[in-house]
């Protein structure tokens, strides 16, 4: 219990000392999830736009990739596909970083320091994010170039929902983030 109680808790000295003797511990059959008790509320859209390279050169126009697996959800409510988990997901991994990290940035922003740069697990997670959702867009646009890209770019926007406070103001709008990712070969995705 004492292992249980330290992987919930606050940062602290002896989390960090302890955190990967605790997480070995407890992965996969006994590690704790509180989100049944105090999920996170919706709070975003997210998704991936993306275009492709023909091979003739010519680029085509943004399809939204996001947009036919969010009807899919929508069109079986009992049994729904998973797709928009799947690309959430790898946005999550985009714009979310570690506790520690996240709080040493926003400490550095408000002191006007320089930015920490990416950590090298960060750098290899967004390498993975941006693989899989430039597969993802190509797989699910084979109506671009007439099934022959020769390349793929992602584009990945946030549309931050605005505050729960401003719900009846019909004018309020959230901040959008976007962010373009390099083309990638489709032969490197197959």
């Amino acid at each position: 219990m004492t292992i249980a109680a330290l992987s919930q808790a606050p940062l602290s000295p002896a989390k960090l000392v302890y955190g990967d003797t605790v997480t070995e511990y407890l992965d996969p059959y006994f590690s704790q999830n509180w989100m049944l008790f105090a999920p996170r509320p919706m709070s975003d859209s997210r998704g991936i736009v993306a275009r492709a390279i023909c091979q003739d050169g010519s680029v085509s126009d943004f399809y939204d990739v996001s947009a036919a697996a969010l009807e899919k959800v929508q069109d079986s409510r009992l049994f729904p596909s998973r797709d928009v988990r799947l690309v959430s997901s790898n946005i999550q991994n985009l714009t979310s970083s570690e506790e520690i990290l996240r709080r040493l940035r926003q400490k550095q922003t408000n002191d006007k320091k320089p930015m920490l740069p990416p950590m090298p697990f960060e750098k290899a997670t967004e390498v993975e994010s941006v693989k899989y959702l430039s597969r993802y867009a190509y797989d699910h646009m084979p109506t671009a170039c007439g099934g022959k890209s020769v390349k793929v770019q992602v584009r990945m926007y946030v549309h931050e929902l605005p505050p729960w406070s401003k719900r009846r103001n019909s004018s309020a709008e959230g901040q959008v983030l976007t962010k373009d990712f390099d083309w990638i070969d489709t032969k490197d995705l197959r």
